[in-house]
């Protein structure tokens, strides 16, 4: 059990250095943006001492990770369709290949133009 707790402690701090280094912060910015300092973000890239809960969501606000759950590795959570996506899914399913062709050409044709800072592109 304590090889399993000691190699669990250092694949965080594996991740916590990884992430932080992605994001392009030092040691010291990644302290000040997390309201610890330098000394307890290096001791937890060195597996000695781990940040609690609450901290996890603020490193994954600072390392631009999505959740905690994607910062262990998990794959993002698929987006929640809307009613109208779901009825649209469930008809794509059941459409002959000639209706699924068509429905593709048709929204193909109705595309909405790109925005990019306020001018139709």
């Amino acid at each position: 059990m304590a090889d399993s707790h000691s190699e669990t402690r250092l694949r965080i701090a594996s991740l916590l250095k990884q992430y932080r280094e992605q994001t392009g912060l030092t040691i010291r910015e990644a302290g000040k943006l997390l309201g610890k300092s330098n000394q307890t973000v290096s001791a937890w890239e060195q597996g000695r001492g781990q940040p609690d809960a609450d901290m996890f969501l603020k490193l994954c606000e600072v390392y631009n990770v999505e959740s905690v759950s994607v910062f262990f590795g998990e794959a993002p959570p698929d987006p929640a369709l809307s009613v109208d996506e779901r009825e649209l899914l469930e008809s794509w399913r059941e459409a002959t290949d000639a209706a699924r062709e068509s429905a593709l050409m048709v929204l193909k044709s109705n595309k909405r133009p790109l925005v990019k800072k306020g001018k139709a592109m």
